[in-house]
């Protein structure tokens, strides 16, 4: 196919403009299935659930694939489950599990409960005879249950497998857990946002410690390799012997007293009246300053950056 040439003088833009509308959806090439040889129905046909045990028969539409009815049991009974509870005898009762806060015959209605209502305790506390709180009934069952199991894997040694074993049912923690529950659910908007609140607040602490800490190593890691770069290339211009650390300087030069008793930031390195000396006279911070500025340099340091660090311990003393 051989490709249209543009007018002359004319750019490509203005002859895609000019050349005719763009056609409003894109053209899809549909292909056709091909016919299916199964030929699907539906009917209406009886079924018996394997759930029931009174063979009750019931009917559903059913998906007929070329007129063959499905078989097998019916789909849903899948999920048919049950617990599995765990039953005892009168041996194993008088043996393991006599309690005198329960008979054996509220302990066997206890057991029949569970098993009719799959361990659902708030139906099984509506059931039972007697006035039990649903903690008594927990506590009852799960005691028995994992008596039973240890009882009866004590010489095989396989009891410690059991969730039951492994686990054992707290009846305080229990009660706790719902106290805390009810105090949520009772909570209001206000206390919500309040509490809500204090969590923001707690993760943003949480987090400023953990980037102090960060910092605080990579500053450690940063004055330790300084400290080698140090020793490995000493100074030219001061002699190794001469080179002395500002936190070894300072403290012997610079004191509370030598800078007064109070420094105010405003005052910087002007003159302010200070103490008097042995003979009587009054001498200026000003001479005290210039003394200390006068002791760093000898140990090698700039004077400027002697006058900066001086105005910046006056700060930290005053």
């Amino acid at each position: 196919m051989e490709k249209n040439s543009l007018p002359h003088n004319e750019s490509p833009k203005v002859h895609e403009i000019l050349g005719g509308l763009a056609p409003l959806m894109p053209v899809v090439d549909w292909k056709k299935k091909p016919p299916s040889d199964k030929k699907v129905t539906w009917q209406w046909l009886p079924f018996k659930h394997s759930a029931r045990k009174d063979d009750l028969q019931l009917s559903h539409w059913v998906k007929v694939v070329n007129g063959v009815p499905p078989t097998g049991d019916y789909s849903f009974a899948k999920y048919n489950k049950s617990v599995n509870i765990t039953r005892y005898t009168d041996e194993e009762y008088e043996k393991y599990l006599a309690n005198p806060n329960w008979t054996k015959e509220e302990t066997d209605q206890l057991f029949d409960l569970c098993d009719r209502f799959s361990l659902k305790f708030i139906v099984i506390a509506d059931r039972f005879p007697s006035s039990r709180t649903v903690e008594e009934l927990k506590d009852r069952y799960y005691s028995v249950s994992r008596a039973i199991l240890i009882a009866r894997n004590s010489s095989s040694g396989d009891g410690d497998v059991d969730p039951l074993v492994k686990e054992p049912y707290d009846v305080s923690q229990d009660m706790k857990r719902k106290q805390a529950l009810s105090l949520i659910l009772s909570q209001t908007k206000l206390q919500e946002r309040r509490d809500e609140e204090v969590l923001v607040e707690a993760k943003r602490i949480s987090e400023l410690r953990i980037k102090v800490a960060g910092e605080s190593k990579s500053v450690a890691a940063s004055n330790s390799s300084a400290d080698v770069t140090e020793r490995a290339s000493p100074s030219k211009t001061v002699p190794p012997s001469n080179i002395q650390r500002p936190s070894t300087v300072l403290p012997s030069i610079i004191t509370r007293d030598n800078l007064g008793t109070r420094l105010h930031p405003e005052e910087d390195l002007d003159w302010i009246p200070g103490k008097t000396d042995s003979g009587g006279a009054r001498t200026g911070k000003k001479d005290q300053k210039s003394k200390i500025c006068s002791s760093l340099v000898a140990t090698g340091m700039n004077v400027t950056i002697c006058s900066a660090l001086l105005i910046g311990i006056m700060h930290l003393v005053r």
